[in-house]
């Protein structure tokens, strides 16, 4: 009898031990579950390195995306192996009208969760930014918003909505009309979905010397966004960029972040520029930029120096202009490009960690 009784309670202890790390585990995973909010500040430190696509923007580049996927080729996958952290999703299609192109818009973005890849998706606005300023065109701009956040609702925080591709063309000088407009969408958002990161950007095609004309209802997950040589150097051939003015805009971003306390992050820099008229190939068949390569790569390295030693994240403009879609893989004659910048950024990191 007396041994039964050992083994009754020998049976029950193991079984309070098991309930204990079920809970255990239980809480551990909730913790880190893909539906636990993440923070603006958590956002910006995650987003790293990234690269702006158009899988959703261009029908030959969308065409290629979903050719090579329904092949088993994942495109995310090769751009998480290049060492990029993020991806900018430019679309500029109608997900209103357009429900086939909201449900492309879900597989794209589950595509790059799969693969590592934190997706941020934004909006091209071309109504707006094609000269549309019509009340009409800013109600389709919030139910655009709206549709998107309705329906991805469910999808990771680390999925976030940046509201304009940048504020340029006939937006480029409506600071007021932006302000409206960004924080009537953020409030329809927010009803749907409270805690998604949301990214803004302000007019004069969103340089950082303007970020303090947005006059936005900043709450603990948005993002202020701004961009500098969007396209690319754009100076003389013997001197195509100027580092005080990329000091100047960094310690100017930085410095409004701090006073405002709204996390920044840079969403575009091209390191090269090409010519909107010269359709010349090189070689391999990317796009020819105005300076070579070395050019390109002093540059590079710059501005990556620049901005991950300040820990500001980055998207590198664009996708076309290094990959090669055909194939795919990366264009030999840019891939020296892509890797300055990723290894530039790994040695400020790995550096940082040492000390």
């Amino acid at each position: 009898m007396r041994s039964q009784a050992l083994l009754v309670i020998a049976l029950a202890a193991l079984l309070v031990l098991a309930a204990l790390l079920v809970l255990s585990h239980h809480g551990a995973r909730e913790a880190t579950t893909p539906r636990h909010p993440i923070t603006a500040d958590q956002y910006q430190r995650i987003l790293g390195v990234g690269l702006a696509v158009d899988w959703l923007n261009y029908r030959r580049v969308e065409h290629w995306y979903f050719y090579w996927r329904s092949h088993g080729v994942s495109i995310p996958a090769m751009i998480r192996a290049k060492g990029f952290t993020h991806v900018r999703i430019r679309i500029s299609g109608d997900v209103v009208a357009n429900k086939t192109l909201l449900h492309m818009l879900r597989t794209v973005v589950n595509d790059c969760l799969g693969a590592g890849l934190v997706p941020v998706i934004t909006y091209t606005a071309p109504r707006l930014r094609g000269g549309d300023l019509s009340s009409s065109a800013q109600r389709h701009f919030v139910q655009w918003w709206v549709t998107v956040a309705k329906y991805l609702r469910d999808e990771p925080y680390l999925v976030s909505y940046d509201l304009v591709i940048e504020g340029s063309g006939a937006l480029r000088d409506k600071q007021e009309l932006l302000n409206r407009l960004y924080n009537e969408t953020i409030a329809a958002i927010r009803r749907i979905d409270p805690y998604r990161v949301i990214i803004v950007t302000p007019a004069n095609t969103s340089s950082p010397f303007s970020l303090k004309y947005l006059r936005i209802r900043f709450d603990n997950y948005t993002i202020a966004e701004w961009h500098i040589y969007a396209g690319g150097p754009k100076g003389p051939l013997q001197k195509p960029f100027d580092k005080a003015f990329i000091k100047a805009a960094i310690e100017t971003a930085l410095n409004w972040s701090k006073e405002t306390h709204v996390p920044v992050y840079m969403g575009a820099w091209r390191p090269n520029r090409i010519p909107k008229h010269n359709k010349e190939r090189l070689p391999d068949g990317a796009p020819r930029g105005k300076y070579t390569l070395s050019v390109a790569i002093q540059f590079s390295k710059y501005m990556a120096e620049q901005l991950c030693s300040h820990h500001i994240p980055f998207t590198v403009n664009a996708d076309t202009l290094f990959i090669d879609y055909e194939k795919p893989g990366w264009y030999p004659s840019q891939e020296p490009i892509i890797n300055t910048i990723i290894n530039t950024c790994k040695a400020i990191e790995t550096n940082e960690e040492k000390h």
